[in-house]
């Protein structure tokens, strides 16, 4: 069986939820050398990306549940809101 772009962004969405945050840098790493080198390029500004393919589905996958940091260049989920009891 061979992996699709939408089971690499399976895998990323839990990655990133267990881990709470990965840089796109580690996340490329991973993916490399996880699934292989043909899930990954290099942009128009010579850095190793991660395929368009794949991006597509893991915003599919993710449902909003994981944010883009821009300038840290890394996703991270938030972590759950607790409820404030001192006010009471």
């Amino acid at each position: 069986m061979s992996t699709t772009a939408a089971d690499i962004a399976t895998w990323m969405t839990d990655i990133i939820t267990t881990e709470r945050r990965v840089t796109q840098t580690d996340m490329v790493d991973a993916i490399e050398a996880k699934f292989g080198s043909e899930w990954i390029y290099v942009n128009d500004n010579g850095h190793p990306s991660i395929d368009r393919a794949v991006l597509k589905e893991f915003r599919k996958a993710h449902r909003g549940a994981v944010n883009w940091d821009r300038e840290d260049r890394a996703w991270y989920v938030e972590d759950e809101p607790t409820a404030d009891t001192s006010a009471e």
